[in-house]
């Protein structure tokens, strides 16, 4: 194509007015080549400006890498030294609220420790003008407080124990306390005593002691009583043996003979002609006398509880399964069933007092020293 070129070139007209080139070296170089050298220099200083311009970036981007991460250290390492300083700081300030907490808790103990102090110190005041009080009392005092400890024991005695016999007795003891005070103006504790005495000797006095240990006394024969027996006398009569008649005639008597013969080996027939409960086997009998050694113990519980109708029903009971199961011609048995009877007829009256009248009065004589009046007390 080269050749080509300038062969179409010269068949072109040239103007007759352009310059006409002197050697066939410069009309054969075409134009372009001409600024050839000139377009390859420009262009490898804008490569070199393009690699310089890549090269700071890389080195503006690297720095600016380093620098981010040295910014992270630092602020890693800020953020350590604040955690690190506020867990310093948090040591101690836990430290001064344990501190403040058992300060608080040694200021508890000293205010509790101060109010007991004060209690006792109270207290021993009280005590003290207490001392001096009984200290300026009368003597007869003593003999005020003796009477009224006597009454407590008679009201014990009489409400816990049911021994009003002991009761009364105390009561006149606890009289002769305030006669020994010779004080005119104690006529009405001792008329109210009196009263008391009266209403306690009312009761009629019974020996629980003694009935409790009566009816152990019959709990220790219950295995010495024999039970109903079928003796000789309650059997049917029983023929003697007689020879059998060698008559022919006779034939029915000796084989009535010889089948009764037979039979008694193997059976035995008795008549009963009273009313008999059967025999019992051991283990009822076992339980029979349990029973009524229960129903005893009962009657025992309600003479401590002053109950006069467990009482009867248990003695009652007890004395029916006697003479219903155990042998009445026993002497044992006789002896236990008399005993029941005198028990049975064992009263027991009920207890109507509730208090003691003369209480109330002993209580203002040990407390004041004096009976107050009725219209003193209401105010």
């Amino acid at each position: 194509m080269d050749n080509e070129k300038p062969q179409d070139e010269k068949n072109l007209p040239v103007p007759s007015d352009l310059p006409q080139p002197e050697t066939e070296e410069t009309t054969n170089i075409p134009p372009k080549l001409a600024t050839a050298p000139q377009r390859s220099g420009s262009s490898l200083t804008l490569r070199l400006l393009l690699l310089f311009t890549l090269l700071l970036a890389l080195l503006a981007c690297t720095a600016s890498g380093y620098l981010y991460w040295q910014l992270q250290r630092q602020s890693q390492l800020l953020t350590d030294t604040s955690v690190s300083m506020q867990q310093a700081l948090q040591t101690p300030t836990q430290e001064i609220h344990k501190l403040s907490a058992q300060l608080q808790q040694a200021e508890q103990k000293d205010s509790t420790q101060q109010a007991t102090i004060e209690q006792l110190q109270q207290n021993q005041v009280q005590l003290q003008d207490k001392i001096a009080t009984l200290a300026q009392r009368h003597p007869n005092h003593w003999l005020a407080a003796e009477a009224e400890y006597l009454v407590r024991i008679a009201g014990r005695k009489l409400w816990l124990e049911k021994d009003p016999q002991t009761a009364a007795g105390l009561l006149q003891a606890a009289d002769e306390r305030i006669a020994a005070m010779q004080e005119p103006s104690l006529m009405p504790l001792r008329k109210a005593l009196a009263q008391d005495i009266a209403k306690v000797q009312e009761i009629k006095n019974v020996d629980i002691a003694g009935t409790i240990f009566t009816l152990d006394g019959i709990i220790g024969k219950l295995d010495k009583m024999p039970l109903h027996q079928l003796g000789e006398a309650e059997q049917a009569p029983v023929d003697d043996n007689q020879p059998m008649s060698a008559s022919v005639a006779d034939w029915k008597t000796n084989l009535a003979k010889t089948w009764k013969a037979l039979t008694e080996d193997f059976f035995t027939i008795r008549k009963i002609n009273t009313d008999i409960t059967p025999l019992l086997s051991p283990k009822q009998e076992w339980y029979l006398e349990e029973n009524i050694r229960n129903k005893l113990l009962q009657a025992q519980l309600a003479l401590y509880q002053y109950n006069a109708l467990n009482y009867r029903q248990s003695i009652t009971m007890a004395r029916k399964w006697i003479q219903q199961y155990y042998d009445l011609a026993d002497e044992h048995t006789q002896e236990v069933l008399q005993a029941l009877d005198a028990l049975a007829n064992l009263t027991l009256d009920p207890i109507n007092v509730q208090q003691f009248q003369a209480s109330a009065q002993l209580k203002q004589l040990v407390t004041y020293g004096r009976l107050i009046p009725a219209t003193e007390a209401e105010q």
